[in-house]
């Protein structure tokens, strides 16, 4: 309960700063289910909330993403994660950024895990899509949540820090739909053979001038576990409904 308190607390302490500004902040929240196979084969609740403040001097955005799952009344998931980001020039071509996330899931074998972010996106827009890449440094701490079973190894409580590769591209399918993939790739500086790939392909169609219908496909491969106990793949089939300000 105290670190899900504390990931609370950093999401509603960088919240306070786009509330101020209200003339020129958005927001977004996305409530929806979601089926899991790797090391959490189940279905769960979901729900992910983002505000943000843009012009064209900077960007800052802040978001968080809760997911819990229950089956025969155990618990078999509950994750919390928050992120603020804060870009420089975001509608120039070369936009620098630095980021704070925390992160806790337990059943994925981390207990607490912070990081903090700095690079540059490269942007390229034309009339129906737009295309990012960025590349960034990650350095991390990560605590390790101690196995179940003694027979399975924990890793050591680590600090790391990884290079971040980040391609992006939005493209508008129709008049009221849209598609969306990106994917990450972040090797250890010290052992490439240590590195983490997610990705996450989306397709929205807009309802009403608020709520749109998204139906998302995530993959997650952890090269290098927390402990012998976790699978290295997860992958998500989500279907969520988005309510965006």
């Amino acid at each position: 309960m105290k670190k899900t308190s504390f990931l609370i607390i950093i999401f509603l302490i960088s919240s306070t700063f786009i509330f101020a500004q209200k003339d020129k902040w958005s927001g977004e929240f996305k409530l929806g289910g979601s089926y899991y196979k790797g090391n959490i084969n189940k279905t769960d609740l979901r729900s992910i909330g983002k505000v943000s403040h843009k012009d064209s001097t900077f960007e800052f955005s802040t978001n968080y993403k809760t997911i819990y799952g229950m089956n025969n009344n155990v618990e078999n998931n509950r994750e919390f994660s928050s992120i603020a980001k804060f870009d420089w020039r975001p509608y120039s071509i070369i936009s620098p950024f630095i980021a704070f996330s925390a992160y806790n899931n337990i059943y994925k074998g981390y207990d607490l895990k912070i990081t903090g972010i700095a690079g540059s996106k490269f942007t390229f827009e034309r009339p129906n899509y737009i295309y990012s890449l960025s590349m960034a440094g990650v350095y991390s701490i990560e605590k390790y949540t101690i196995p179940k079973d003694p027979n399975d190894v924990k890793k050591d409580d680590a600090e790391k820090i990884r290079l971040s590769f980040r391609p992006k591209v939005k493209y508008q399918l129709g008049p009221n739909t849209f598609f969306e993939h990106y994917t990450f790739y972040q090797p250890n500086t010290k052992d490439f053979s240590d590195y983490i790939v997610e990705s996450k392909t989306s397709i929205s169609n807009k309802l009403t001038n608020v709520l749109f219908l998204d139906i998302s496909f995530e993959y997650e491969y952890v090269s290098t576990p927390p402990s012998t106990d976790i699978d290295e793949e997860d992958v998500a089939f989500i279907i969520s409904l988005i309510v965006k300000l």
